[in-house]
């Protein structure tokens, strides 16, 4: 009885984990999407150093939650992600704007595509 009852509590446990990192993950990539088109949207308006300290801002943050999405999923995908979030910054400085909505576009997308691969299912929890 106590092997049942503890075999419980640990897919309980397991399933909990999941639904919060699922939860984690998903929270962070529609910030960091919808931090991207922001950027996008105020390129068109804002000064290069509006633009910069923004892309800076994104960058910092990038680095304080890339620890805990790297845990949650495969390293390639959040690997060029982070290498495109932290690029924006010399972008705007050396490439300029053209080159920075680039990568900002094709970082929305790299988004779209990890969050369509990771969903909650059952493969997960065990």
């Amino acid at each position: 009885m106590k092997r049942l009852a503890a075999a419980f509590v640990l897919i309980a446990a397991a399933v909990a984990i999941t639904v919060c990192t699922g939860y984690f993950f998903n929270r962070e990539m529609d910030f960091f999407e919808k931090s991207l088109s922001r950027l996008v949207d105020i390129s068109a308006v804002s000064t290069d150093e509006a633009l910069l300290d923004e892309a800076k801002r994104l960058e910092r943050r990038w680095s304080e939650a890339s620890g805990l999405l790297r845990s949650v999923v495969l390293h390639e995908g959040i690997d060029e992600l982070g290498r495109s979030v932290s690029s924006l910054p010399r972008l705007i400085e050396y490439s300029g704007r053209e080159e920075m909505i680039t990568e900002c576009i094709e970082a929305i997308n790299l988004i779209k595509n990890l969050k369509s691969c990771e969903k909650l299912s059952l493969e997960n929890v065990l």
